[in-house]
């Protein structure tokens, strides 16, 4: 074989290593962004409506983990009130974000934060999660998803609102939540004042994307 037909060979050969790699590193990136546009658009089959800053806070009563019983109205004569929804000790995403929570309860406590927690899941459940937890805060059922409704957070679990994984989270809401309740919240965070406003608002049907109370302390 002469020279310059062996160099030929080896600059092919060099060419298709480089555009196999350039392939497969395009693909890589091709199915991120493909995976990234089917979450969006799974996100956005859960409606976007929600309660603003300024608008009057629902009522939320019911009974916590500790057989508290919990009224909004009262807990508003001497704190603010920092209300969160979970979707249930089964989501990584929550737990991560509860931890946090009680890790820094104290310290909102002192910034006059009082925090009222509320889950879809069933009242045993929440026992559960806060003695795995440690967690001190009121912790509520809702009952009927009154309060998540109330809020505007509660939406259906079905095909549309989680493609991605809807076997697995049904699994889960059977395990987790009342009998024959097919609804989860998003994972909102409101602060509402003393005159019983929303004074803040995280609202973000992304569960992945939670707002971190520590912001609250700087």
């Amino acid at each position: 074989m002469q020279y310059t037909q062996f160099y030929f060979f080896c600059k092919a050969g060099l060419f298709f290593r480089l555009h196999k790699k350039i392939n497969i590193k395009y693909m890589r990136n091709l199915t991120l962004v493909i995976a990234l546009f089917i979450s969006t658009i799974s996100f956005s089959q859960i409606d976007a409506e929600h309660l603003e800053i300024g608008d009057a806070a629902p009522l939320i009563t019911g009974t916590d983990q500790f057989d508290n019983k919990i009224n909004s109205s009262k807990i508003l004569e001497d704190n603010k009130i920092i209300l969160i929804f979970y979707r249930g000790n089964w989501c990584p995403h929550c737990r991560k974000h509860l931890k946090t929570l009680q890790e820094n309860l104290k310290a909102l406590n002192e910034k006059g934060y009082a925090v009222v927690v509320v889950t879809p899941e069933k009242v045993e459940k929440t026992k559960e999660t806060a003695e795995k937890f440690g967690s001190t805060f009121s912790i509520l059922h809702d009952a009927d998803n009154t309060i998540m409704n109330n809020y505007k957070v509660a939406f259906e679990v079905n095909e549309k609102s989680v493609p991605n994984y809807f076997s697995a989270t049904q699994k889960k809401l059977a395990e987790y939540n009342a009998e024959n309740n097919n609804v989860l919240p998003v994972p909102a965070t409101y602060i509402i004042n003393k005159k019983g406003e929303i004074e803040f608002v995280h609202y973000d049907p992304n569960y992945s994307n939670r707002f971190d109370v520590t912001e609250l302390l700087k």
